[in-house]
């Protein structure tokens, strides 16, 4: 019987020795390689240099002047804003679609290789005399090779991946509601933009000259006080008057150049872009109609707003997660089955199939449940609570804007008046002032009221527009039906117009979405 050799001390190869320090070595030096790094002036300049061409994407040309419709067209196609809620749509059905992979099994392909740097021998002992026997066994090859594929489900995770899987869905349908909320802003600001802009471009070319008339009378009543030619004091009442007709002119320049930039800023154009914008003829340009009881409205707001709906999502969702809370009471049952191939050559086997399943359950889960399910339960009623809150909250920006609507009308229609009155009397002003019989500065005064009385009657025409668009908005309409045939601007621009049409006759009928649908 050959004798056993005394145990040597375990000496490991010296190709694997370099390699393991090797190896910790790196590791400790990735560990102490992470340092703060703050962006460099050059990274934030080439960052800029490549987001400017993405703020101001490619655009159809503007051909003639901008309609309400094309306004309309062009900033739901191109506004960053709603650029962005699509891209949160697109991001919410992604996930959806990963959700649904969670509910099925895992399969799982793991492959490995080890090396030892001598035999795996094992040596027996003896129960009774408790003496080990001299000669080792071995039952390993040094170099080993394997690799099996692992299905493994657990039914607990598949039920809570259920559920989640239908939180998923509802949180994409709350992305298209809140898609719908910004096409719906964007729509109100755009209208009030547009004739707020569009109303004040016709008169540009009257204020031009007239604030050149101002300016050069002010210059002219200041000389008049250097040569004391008049008392002082009309002098520069003169001159005050003249200030004050000077700075209204220059407020109305101003708000039409503001306004221009807003919708500019709102159809995705780059700031400063050069366009006209056209009006409907005069005979087109009536105050909108509104053809629908306070009751219809509450009921269509009610129905139709994407808050109130995104919050029936959300209620829904806290339901879900009461489940989820309640399932993760009970103990996991995973199933396993998987194929294995080993090269050790000292195996019988080498290739086998197996399958098993193991129940695992978190007793202090017990504990913690009953709050799991008091927190869950508490959402829910949350959820229920703010969704009462804004459906109030709803119906009274109904009101409000119905009575915002009323009022536009009505100094609409006060406007009218009184430029019919400031225009008269710009006439009788005028021909004294041929006739020499009134000074320039109250010419210049009676011109100026008569523009500003024009001013404000195209004010208050696109404050009608401003306030139906609000009140539309509050109960919930959308501008573009659920589908639309194409995204061109001219398409749009048609389809945009029919809407705008009905609209402005009081006829809602054909674009009441209830539920993300087109009745």
């Amino acid at each position: 019987m050959t004798a056993i050799k005394k145990k040597q001390p375990l000496r490991m190869e010296p190709r694997i020795a370099r390699l393991g320090a090797l190896a910790a070595s790196a590791v400790l030096l990735s560990a102490c390689a992470v340092q703060p790094k703050a962006i460099t002036l050059a990274e934030q300049q080439e960052l800029l240099q490549a987001d400017m061409p993405m703020l101001f994407v490619e655009q159809e040309p503007i051909i003639d002047g901008i309609t309400l419709e094309e306004a309309l067209a062009r900033a739901l196609k191109y506004n960053l804003d709603n650029r962005l809620m699509l891209m949160e749509e697109v991001l919410r059905d992604n996930q959806l679609h990963l959700s649904r992979f969670d509910m099925l099994p895992a399969l799982a392909v793991n492959a490995g290789y080890t090396s030892r740097s001598n035999d795996n021998l094992n040596r027996s002992k003896d129960l009774v005399t408790g003496v080990l026997t001299n000669n080792p066994s071995l039952s390993q090859d040094r170099n080993l090779a394997y690799a099996n594929l692992a299905l493994t489900w657990n039914i607990l995770d598949f039920g809570v991946s259920y559920f989640q899987a239908h939180q998923n869905a509802d949180q994409y349908l709350i992305a298209q509601e809140r898609k719908r909320r910004v096409v719906n802003q964007i729509v109100q600001q755009v209208r009030a933009s547009f004739w707020r802009a569009a109303t004040a471009e016709p008169l540009y070319e009257q204020i031009l000259p007239l604030l050149v008339q101002a300016r050069q009378a002010l210059t002219d009543a200041r000389s008049v006080e250097e040569q004391r030619l008049q008392p002082p004091l009309d002098v520069l009442q003169y001159q005050k008057g003249l200030v004050e007709v000077v700075r209204e002119l220059e407020a109305m320049e101003l708000d039409l150049a503001i306004a221009k930039t807003e919708l500019s800023s709102l159809m995705g154009l780059p700031p400063g872009s050069q366009f006209s914008l056209v009006l409907p003829p005069a005979e087109e340009m009536t105050a909108p109609e509104l053809r629908l009881g306070l009751e219809e409205m509450e009921e269509i707001a009610l129905l139709n707003r994407p808050e109130l709906i995104e919050e029936a999502y959300q209620k829904r969702i806290s339901a879900l997660e009461t489940r989820k809370a309640f399932l993760r009471l009970f103990p996991g049952v995973t199933l396993t089955s998987s194929v294995n191939d080993d090269s050790n050559s000292y195996l019988v086997n080498q290739n086998w199939a197996d399958i098993g399943s193991r129940l695992t359950w978190n007793l202090l889960n017990l504990a913690s449940g009953p709050v799991a399910l008091r927190a869950a339960k508490s959402s829910e009623d949350v959820a229920e609570v703010r969704r009462l809150a804004l459906s109030l909250a709803a119906l009274t920006q109904v009101h409000v804007g119905y009575q915002q609507y009323r009022r536009a009308r009505v100094d609409y229609e006060q406007a009218l008046i009184l430029d019919d009155i400031e225009q008269r009397i710009y006439g009788y002003v005028s021909q004294s002032a041929d006739s020499q019989a009134q000074s320039p500065l109250q010419r210049i005064r009676a011109q100026m009221a008569a523009i500003y009385a024009e001013v404000s009657t195209y004010r208050a025409y696109a404050e009608v527009h401003s306030a139906i668009a609000n009140l539309y908005v509050s109960i919930g309409l959308d501008l573009l039906p659920a589908t639309v045939e194409s995204h061109d601007i001219e398409a749009m621009s048609v389809t945009i117009k029919n809407v705008l049409e009905d609209w402005s006759s009081g006829d809602l009928s054909s674009y009441q979405r209830i539920g993300g649908t087109v009745e």
